[in-house]
């Protein structure tokens, strides 16, 4: 992968949108009085930046936003866990979307790819969770999963219409310097 100054300041643009959307705006819907849902949008540009320049600068998107997030914004202890859950959604998804056609992959194949990749990093989460707080895995992970299946449309919308966005960007000025 050849790293230019363009990819660079992409892929830190991202690690920083990734930090304000996931630590400074997150939704947090109330339950009976009670923190039930906690809806992010933090993981869609680690995501893009998978989908845009490979599984690696996804994962290492990841890992930078949780590692620099985790410093400058705490929510709790520093746990390497969440980092790793983090890197993950920058490779999975690209892993799993590259599997299908380039001319099929359309949104379905997204919306699948998103899927199975917040399905997995939820369960990894838990067990995160499990570890620090010393509770049952199974007793955390209904309603986590719950959680992270309501935000796999809206996730998928948004990369779907970034992707369209970016390469009509790409077009437009592949034209302009020929």
């Amino acid at each position: 992968m050849r790293i230019t100054t363009k990819k660079l300041t992409t892929l830190g643009l991202l690690v920083g949108t990734s930090i304000a959307l996931s630590r400074m705006v997150p939704v947090i819907v109330p339950f009976a009085g009670v923190q039930a849902l906690r809806i992010s949008f933090g993981q869609v540009p680690v995501m893009l930046a998978g989908l845009l320049f490979g599984p690696a600068a996804g994962a290492i998107t990841g890992a930078l936003a949780d590692l620099i997030g985790s410093n400058l914004f705490p929510i709790g202890p520093y746990f390497p866990g969440f980092t790793l859950s983090y890197a993950v959604f920058g490779f999975l998804p690209v892993l799993i979307w590259r599997q299908f056609p380039r001319h099929k992959a359309g949104y379905w194949t997204l919306f699948l790819a998103v899927f199975i990749t917040s399905l997995g990093v939820s369960v990894l989460n838990t067990i995160w969770l499990a570890m620090l707080s010393h509770r049952a895995v199974l007793v955390l992970l209904p309603p986590r999963l719950l959680g992270s299946l309501l935000q796999v449309p809206l996730h998928t919308l948004i990369l779907h219409y970034s992707l369209q966005g970016y390469e009509a960007y790409s077009r437009s000025l592949s034209r302009q310097s020929s």
